[in-house]
């Protein structure tokens, strides 16, 4: 009598183990399956919104640091104009200074103009070089300025 109780116990509880866990409903399927197309076609939608942000802010950043190399040249041709009525060895000597100038000035704006978007982390580390260069140029110009200015 034992077994026959704990036969039927087990099998009853096996039976209702899978009765359970066996959910075929097509139905069911169909509303996972639309809820997950669903949270793909919001995910592309989000995807899209930050690929655009990420764009508009690119495009931002680009022509603020064009503006400040068309600045910078501006200020180079200045200093080429003030240079011009020194004394050829002086004249010389800033010419050379004023060159690597021009040159580090046409590198930034190449590197700008020839930068591609990619992951987020390189875009960060890309914009805080070029702030730094462009920083570095920027007193480079202003030192010799005020060198120019003394004399």
């Amino acid at each position: 009598m034992k077994t026959f109780i704990l036969k039927t116990v087990l099998t009853a509880s096996i039976i209702g183990f899978f009765m359970t866990s066996c959910n075929n409903s097509p139905t069911a399927k169909e509303s996972n399956l639309e809820q997950a197309k669903q949270d793909v076609i919001d995910a592309q939608a989000e995807l899209d919104q930050a690929e655009n942000d990420s764009i508009s802010n690119f495009n931002t950043y680009k022509k603020s640091i064009q503006l400040k190399l068309v600045e910078n040249q501006e200020l180079i041709r200045d200093l080429k104009m003030k240079i011009s009525s020194k004394v050829k060895v002086e004249r010389d000597i800033d010419q050379v200074e004023i060159n690597k100038l021009e040159s580090r000035n046409a590198e930034l704006k190449l590197k700008i103009e020839n930068y591609e978007l990619g992951p987020e982390q390189r875009w960060a580390l890309f914009k805080v070089d070029l702030n730094n260069e462009l920083d570095d140029l920027g007193k480079s110009i202003s030192s010799m300025a005020e060198r120019n200015q003394k004399k």
